[in-house]
């Protein structure tokens, strides 16, 4: 089913893809291995019945359980600097890096609560995700912002996690649909072409073996401070248009707007200078070969408080 390896040991997590038989995208998602015969799944809220869809029809033959806890389970995001702070204030579990590694998942108590915390952040910080019985997490989130009133605790929307993840390169629905190939979406690094087999293998080998359609590109677009874009803008190479954009937002911690474009593989390479038609405007853009904000993930891996 999915284009990785399972997640080998107890509480280690992948990041993952599942294909249709053409190769192309269907969902990404991660993979928490609780036991040995025991995986919880999550993905973008938007895409659970597709996702439900597709593990019933590959899997109706199959002598397992399917079982959907998003009726029953809720999850707080607990990001940012502080966020092993506020979060020790509340449990006893260790939460160091020697106690507990990034994209590990462990059962804690928080609050009296027990919860499934999750070592992940798509906003690019240091953080834990922390599922767990609906009725329950309304108590788990009470006890957070207490604790985190010394430290000036915010909520933040799906449009400041939009920003963050852009900054951190992290690709969105806008890039990752059933339009394009594992390739086109530049995401092999979490594919393992040495599996004997997955669906939309071969179809993967040969978007490898050909020339590209197209390659989704992360850009750095000069501003008029005005507008930023809405995506689909036209992307120009040498006068000519050769994609559009897919998602488009102002980073405020790195002070640039930035954005994913579909282009052709020419104007793909980092480094090379394109224009994006914004409203009626040309503006420069260029090609970067990594995140803007914290390239090397130091601030995800944090071990200090």
């Amino acid at each position: 089913l999915i284009a990785n390896h399972l997640p080998r040991k107890i509480g280690s997590i992948v990041l993952t893809h599942l294909l249709n038989r053409r190769g192309r995208i269907e969902i990404e998602l991660i993979v928490v291995r609780l036991t040995e015969d025991c995986f919880y799944l999550v993905c973008a809220a938007f895409f659970e019945q597709r996702l439900i869809d597709h593990l019933n029809y590959y899997l109706m033959e199959n002598d397992l359980d399917i079982v959907v806890r998003s009726n029953k389970w809720s999850a707080i995001a607990v990001q940012g600097p502080k966020s092993r702070i506020v979060l020790a204030d509340n449990t006893d579990a260790q939460l160091s890096n020697s106690g507990f590694q990034w994209l590990t998942a462990r059962s804690i108590t928080v609050a009296g609560y027990s919860v499934l915390a999750l070592r992940i952040s798509y906003t690019g910080e240091l953080g834990w995700e922390l599922h767990g019985p609906r009725e329950d997490m309304l108590s788990v989130y009470a006890a957070l912002w207490a604790a985190g009133q010394a430290y000036d605790i915010a909520d933040y929307g799906s449009f400041a996690m939009n920003t963050m993840r852009i900054e951190k390169m992290f690709k969105g629905m806008g890039e990752l649909t059933n339009e394009v190939t594992l390739p086109e979406a530049d995401v092999m690094r979490f594919v393992k072409m040495d599996k004997d087999n997955f669906i939309g293998k071969t179809e993967t080998q040969n978007s490898l073996e050909r020339e590209l359609r197209w390659v989704c590109a992360y850009l750095r677009i000069e501003s008029d401070g005005m507008i930023d874009g809405h995506g689909g803008e036209a992307v120009l190479f040498a006068g000519n248009v050769v994609g559009s954009i897919t998602s488009v937002a102002y980073g405020h911690r790195v002070g640039s707007v930035l954005a994913f474009a579909y282009v052709k593989p020419c104007a793909a390479r980092p480094g090379t200078m394109l224009q994006v038609m914004n409203a009626g405007s040309l503006n420069s853009a260029c090609v970067l070969s990594q995140p803007a904000y914290d390239p090397g993930n130091v601030l995800l891996q944090a071990d200090s408080i």
